[in-house]
């Protein structure tokens, strides 16, 4: 070794913002840890009291995990606090944290070569803007699809009872026996179309509803096929 870094050099500044982005996202990863385990705790906790069986020794105990939790965050959160004043970061507040719904929440706080979170596209209500707008795009290629759909359920419906009608008459002088356990079977299946075709009559009831309930015409058109 001919030279040694010392705080001047540009190698040590490069491996100091190393090391302080190291420690960011180690005490932002503790601080992800924590609060998805209290995000389990309070679901498990909200289900146990929708149960009247829930005892209080039961309700109780979660209270003290949640407890025990919230104390953990804050503690994570002034190491997570430290570690983004070195970086110049913005820092968080234990009542912020705590509100934070979804994983990416955290994962705008990743990105140590700059603060994204202060961009307009960061902000939650223009993430709902966009996460709606691709849901609408979504739903307009989601209509199409359901209209083909639709209209395949209605006719696997009249086709089926149609069949098997077809091959209860085929056999029923030929083998009276197993047109009797076709018309059975047919009885079983029909049994529910009433119910998919008012279902079907409902969507197509809609506002908005673009597919038709007229069945279609299968390919295959024989017995067998």
């Amino acid at each position: 070794i001919t030279h040694r870094w010392v705080p001047e050099d540009e190698e040590w500044q490069a491996a100091a913002r190393l090391v302080a982005n190291r420690k960011y996202q180690r005490a932002l990863d503790n601080v992800e840890r924590l609060v998805v385990s209290r995000i389990f705790e309070l679901s498990k906790m909200n289900h146990y009291l929708a149960l009247t069986a829930a005892g209080y020794k039961l309700r109780k105990h979660i209270g003290k995990a949640l407890q025990t939790r919230s104390a953990a965050i804050r503690a994570a959160l002034t190491q997570y606090n430290t570690a983004a004043k070195a970086l110049g970061r913005r820092t968080l507040e234990f009542d912020e944290v705590v509100e934070y719904a979804f994983l990416s929440d955290f994962d705008l706080l990743r990105d140590t070569r700059q603060d994204i979170s202060t961009r307009p596209w960061a902000s939650p209500a223009a993430r709902l803007a966009i996460n709606t707008h691709f849901k609408l795009c979504r739903a307009e290629e989601e209509v199409i699809r359901l209209n083909v759909e639709i209209r395949r359920v209605v006719t696997y419906l009249v086709d089926e009872d149609q069949y098997l009608r077809a091959c209860e008459a085929l056999y029923q002088d030929a083998n009276p026996t197993l047109a009797y356990q076709i018309s059975r079977y047919r009885t079983i299946r029909s049994r529910f179309t009433p119910l998919h075709l008012r279902s079907l009559e409902k969507i197509s009831r809609l506002s908005g509803f673009s597919g038709t309930l007229a069945p279609g015409v299968s390919v295959s058109r024989g017995l067998g096929d």
